[in-house]
């Protein structure tokens, strides 16, 4: 029994500390690509509880709140959103704190690039905390996330916009030097 549990203690010691290394390897640089993992994880968290959540959900009492159980389709697309919901607060969580950061010496630049297991967790638990609201507050986000991400894509083709345009420019302009 005492090897048992010295063997499950070291397992545990090296798991933590492959973790905190693979956490600690992500630089300054790679931050946006461990965002964009986060990201990718969330999807194939979605596209999971979107095939095996269903008969999961109709078990749950305050999601299934209804006298006639509602369809299959409803309980996939109510599984997605509170993923996207628990994606939604731990980004604009972090875009919030963010909002004035100029530079790397400002000292909330290192939570940007840093604490990811803190983060990792900290996402998990948003993810969980969704399956616990009232459908209410699921059905107020669904229709919010219609015209917000619409909002989103508005926003993302003037950026795009402007970096065509800044990118034509700079290239007339190299034309213009006879390069």
């Amino acid at each position: 029994m005492f090897v048992v549990s010295c063997l499950t203690s070291c397992c545990a010691s090296c798991a933590c500390g492959a973790c905190m290394s693979a956490a600690s390897a992500i630089s300054q640089r790679s931050a946006r690509l461990a965002y964009c993992g986060l990201f990718a994880l969330s999807l194939i968290l979605s596209w999971i509880l979107r095939e095996v959540a269903a008969p999961l959900l109709e078990k749950i009492p305050w999601i299934n709140t209804f006298a006639d159980t509602p369809s299959k389709e409803w309980f996939q697309t109510n599984a997605v959103l509170r993923v996207s919901l628990g994606n939604f607060l731990f980004f604009a969580t972090f875009a919030a704190l963010m909002i004035g950061v100029k530079d790397q010496n400002d000292k909330r630049d290192g939570w940007h690039h840093g604490g990811w297991i803190l983060k990792i967790v900290i996402w998990a638990v948003l993810i969980a905390l969704m399956f616990f609201l009232p459908n209410i507050v699921i059905t107020i986000y669904e229709t919010l996330s219609k015209f917000g991400s619409g909002f989103f894509l508005l926003v993302q083709v003037v950026i795009f916009l402007d970096f065509l345009t800044n990118w034509n420019d700079s290239w007339v302009e190299k034309d213009e030097q006879k390069w």
